[in-house]
């Protein structure tokens, strides 16, 4: 099977959470690109990882951070496994607050954000609303993995009120945003 890890904002697809994966998962093939998170749009990041998807044949994707909100948003045209892990759930609030933290705002900034409402408004906000109709497909089954520590994002249960039909979700304390901790997720079952 081949596993497709989507790494968060500031990252890259060599990053340790890949290489974990890897690691942890060494009968399976797991691809891992990079994304410019920084000068593609939400759309342009979509349409990488479709074609991805689309190539390798992907069965299963693993998106962390800012990659589990693009993997949420990629369930509108991937129907696999997937697993979240300390996804951004309020994308635009959170680039607001971690990303243009400086509090200019550049006419690219303004850009990049006003991108990032438009998509979130109309593939983010679509999946949730398909998720919490009950008519979220039955081939795609939604894991999240999630820390009780994120001092990042902060409380994840939120996430799970945007999202009530899921499969599993793991709970961990003392893994931080980072959340490393993939050894302790059964992936595959």
């Amino acid at each position: 099977m081949t596993i497709m890890y989507i790494h968060g904002y500031g990252s890259n697809g060599n990053a340790t959470k890949g290489q974990l994966l890897r690691t942890m998962l060494p009968q399976h093939r797991v691809v891992s690109p990079t994304f410019d998170y920084d000068h593609e749009t939400p759309w342009a990041i979509q349409k990488q990882i479709s074609e991805t998807i689309e190539k390798e044949d992907v069965r299963m994707i693993v998106g962390s951070s800012f990659g589990g909100y693009h993997t949420l948003c990629a369930t509108s045209f991937f129907h696999g496994i997937v697993w979240v892990i300390n996804p951004a759930r309020d994308v635009v609030a959170t680039i607001q607050r971690v990303i243009l933290a400086n509090g200019t705002l550049s006419q690219d900034a303004a850009n990049f954000l006003n991108e990032y409402k438009d998509f979130d408004s109309k593939v983010f906000q679509r999946q949730v609303q398909l998720n919490q109709s009950g008519r979220w497909p039955d081939d795609t089954p939604l894991n999240f993995a999630l820390s009780n520590d994120d001092e990042l994002l902060g409380d994840h249960r939120p996430l799970l009120d945007l999202f009530p039909c899921h499969d599993r979700v793991v709970w961990k304390d003392n893994c931080g945003h980072r959340f490393l901790r993939f050894e302790e997720l059964d992936l595959l079952n």
